[in-house]
């Protein structure tokens, strides 16, 4: 799964107006192979419209991403669920 993710990334520029990859999974091991600032977090609101948020907005999981945890397990575990 990373040299998938690097892949990925080799697709994209970073700069503003460039390409862009937006890929949608259910695998936590392809999560692991991302850093918190490329995982943004879709979840369906009663109202029936989606809240996107990144997962390193969220201290706890930047913290423990950082202490060596690998981020779909903490997705596993619901640290990327709303609270």
């Amino acid at each position: 799964m990373d040299s998938l993710a690097r892949e990925f990334r080799g697709h994209t520029t970073g700069k503003k107006g460039g390409s862009q990859v937006f890929i949608t999974t259910h695998q936590p091991y392809f999560v692991d192979a991302m850093e918190p600032k490329e995982v943004w977090v879709l979840e369906k609101q009663e109202s029936g419209f989606s809240a996107i948020r990144r997962a390193s907005d969220e201290a706890i999981v930047k913290n423990m991403v950082a202490e060596g945890l690998p981020l779909g397990s903490l997705w596993y575990s619901d640290y990327l669920d709303a609270r």
